[in-house]
């Protein structure tokens, strides 16, 4: 599943709107949304900023795909 779902799911699950998480990340609501319908890819600041403020970890935000590759 890709990031821009996991973040909608949680701010969801969490009854968030795009503004309020944003409010809490300290970014701004066009960087959620952008994020969201995948116009942007979030830097790594910036995901453990929306992952703080869903309060979640990093890593349940972000799937490696093909991890078996790394690990030969």
């Amino acid at each position: 599943m890709s990031i821009k779902y996991i973040i909608a799911q949680i701010r969801h699950e969490k009854n968030m709107t795009q503004k309020q998480l944003a409010k809490k990340a300290g970014i701004s609501t066009a960087m959620i949304s952008f994020i969201e319908n995948d116009k942007r890819q979030p830097t790594f600041y910036v995901i453990a900023l929306i992952a703080k403020a869903l309060d979640v970890t990093v890593d349940e935000l972000v799937v490696i795909k093909d991890t078996h590759r790394f690990f030969k």
